[in-house]
């Protein structure tokens, strides 16, 4: 009996890379991207944050803690209430064209205090207040006192 080789029958020579070894390379890679993307699928790989919403480290909240209002640069107020904050805070005397008088809180958009005559209003603008506090506190309406924001931070 003759046996004929055909090239149906005859194996390639092996030596290339097997599959495990290319399964073992994928999950090598997969690996390492997983942990250049802080561990977690769904964050870019620069860090696990995204750049537009970094924010410095000390940044201060976005509300006031003690009244809930929202804060307001004094950088951002009318010119002359920056005027006058500069002026309450060096005890020069206000400019003429500032009102000022007892705010007494009736609807209750500032923290409540016990002691009468705690707020004074200064009018500093057609329907521009602001209301300043015994301890130190400066609150800021744009809209003759139906919103405050506290200046600060």
């Amino acid at each position: 009996m003759v046996y004929r080789v055909s090239p149906e029958n005859v194996r390639p020579p092996r030596g290339g890379p097997t599959g495990l070894l290319a399964l073992l390379v994928v999950l090598a890679l997969t690996l390492a991207i997983w942990l250049a993307a802080g561990r977690d699928p769904g964050t870019p790989t620069f860090g696990g944050r995204d750049p537009d919403s970094r924010s410095a480290p000390n940044e201060a909240p976005a509300t006031d803690p003690v009244s809930g209002l929202p804060w307001v640069a004094a950088a951002e107020l009318t010119p002359l209430g920056i005027e006058v904050l500069a002026r309450l805070s060096t005890g020069r005397p206000l400019p003429d064209a500032v009102q000022r008088r007892p705010f007494d809180n009736a609807i209750g958009l500032l923290p409540a205090q016990a002691a009468p005559g705690y707020y004074t209003e200064l009018v500093v603008g057609s329907g521009t207040l602001l209301v300043t506090g015994v301890r130190g506190e400066r609150y800021w309406s744009d809209d003759a006192g139906v919103s405050f924001e506290r200046v600060g931070p």
